[in-house]
């Protein structure tokens, strides 16, 4: 189901007179096929978004109001398409790290930073994944400490700044009209440079000569064919194809080359059982990303039809660079006590549509609060993933992140006020 909704979403992106409900009642399909393998907790968020959603839409029909019942059925459908077709490029970078296995790592700060950036710029690209395979490398000799947890998390959680392959940047692609791309990649990256330099005077500070001894991942420069390829092949045909969405060339583009690489590898016949195995066995891990997301599209137009019918509960402001920090803190808040940032990211967008920000404005607060808050949650993917391999309380991450949280919500704000000022 996962694999025929890309297919079929892919189709409708290229060809716009294709249904578009094939591919959100495969996603729905697939949904519901995983609900019994998530967890309980996970269960319960999921439920109460669905039901927060449906009574707002219950509400909004007493009241006559127009019922974003698009929004509810597939407004993520985007998201789960970009996600889908991105999880195809662990097939090369994952063979990759294998072959470099036995290698060793380097030491020193030099190797701290260079560790930083490969699960920040390898995580831009293949997800979560790629932070799995960095701490595997750091615990080969022993366990991971605070500090090796804390900058795998951070360096990686700034990727949602501004990478089309994440979920924080599809989700405001998809639910916010009219974003200007390059201007929400531009504003990300710039916290992403101001993010790395506060990590590396944390581990300064922090590492002190322990840094001498620090073995990092043998990351090399030639390694990054992938992420530039990827960008460059999404530039070239966003140039030459301007009226497709960025999300269907991500999706189209991601699993072609993953195609296209283990054909050249290993021939037409082993390439395909590769990936048929790997549709059959590893997408449906993706099943808390599905839920989670097509619960959120289910908010997402509750909220969106409940202002719709009373547009008096939205107070009328202006979207300016200190209200938009302030909306930040409160998604980075929210997060920290356990509120997925995906639920305060759809909620913003819902009510502050009558205000008619800025999109590109909005979007920004909505991936660096996605970024911010998933380093500071006890509930993000990157934070359960660091916990389970580190054998620590997932509850630990807020205190910790705390400070670091606080530093990127004002960074941000500088980088806000800038926008603006450029734009205006």
């Amino acid at each position: 189901m996962i694999s025929a909704m890309l297919v079929t979403s892919v189709v409708h992106g290229l060809v716009p007179a294709f249904p578009r409900e094939v591919g959100m009642l495969a996603a729905w399909a697939a949904g519901c096929a995983v609900w019994n393998r998530l967890p309980l907790r996970a269960q319960v968020q999921v439920g109460l978004m669905f039901g927060i959603g449906l009574a707002c839409i219950a509400l909004a029909a007493v009241r006559g109001g127009e019922l974003a019942w698009g929004i509810a059925t597939g407004g993520s459908l985007p998201i789960l398409t970009v996600l889908a077709g991105v999880a195809f490029l662990r097939l090369i970078y994952l063979a990759d790290t294998a072959a470099r296995a036995g290698t060793p790592g380097p030491r020193g700060l030099g190797a701290y930073l260079r560790t930083m950036a490969g699960v920040h710029l390898f995580g831009a690209v293949i997800n979560i994944s790629a932070v799995v395979v960095f701490a595997e490398r750091l615990a080969r000799s022993a366990p991971l400490t605070r500090r090796e947890v804390a900058m795998l998390g951070r360096s990686y959680s700034m990727v949602a700044y501004y990478s089309p392959f994440i979920g924080g940047v599809a989700l405001a692609l998809g639910l916010v009209p009219g974003v200007h791309f390059l201007g929400l990649v531009l504003t990300g990256m710039t916290l992403a440079c101001i993010g790395f330099l506060v990590l590396a005077i944390i581990g300064y500070f922090e590492e002190g000569a322990a840094l001498s001894r620090f073995e990092g991942y043998p990351f090399r420069l030639e390694s990054l064919w992938l992420p530039f390829a990827l960008v460059c092949l999404t530039a070239i045909m966003h140039w030459m194809w301007p009226s497709l969405s960025i999300l269907v060339l991500v999706a189209l583009i991601a699993p072609s080359l993953a195609a296209t690489v283990l054909v050249a590898r290993i021939g037409t016949a082993s390439a395909t059982r590769t990936v048929k195995r790997f549709v059959l066995t590893e997408l449906s891990g993706m099943s808390g990303e599905f839920t989670l997301f097509l619960a959120a599209g289910v908010l997402g137009g509750g909220l969106t039809s409940l202002v719709s019918a009373y547009p008096l509960i939205v107070p009328d402001f202006t979207f300016t660079p200190a209200n938009a920090t302030l909306a930040l803190a409160c998604i980075v808040i929210a997060a920290m006590a356990g509120v997925h940032p995906l639920v305060s990211v759809t909620t913003l967008i819902a009510v502050t549509s009558q205000a008619s920000p800025d999109p590109t404005l909005l979007a920004a607060v909505c991936v660096m609060g996605w970024g911010i808050g998933s380093a500071g949650s006890p509930y993000s993917g990157i934070n359960l993933v660091l916990a389970a391999r580190s054998g620590v309380s997932s509850w630990l991450f807020p205190r910790w992140n705390a400070l670091y949280c606080a530093v990127m919500v004002l960074a941000a704000g500088s980088v806000f006020a800038g926008y603006t000022a450029l734009v205006w």
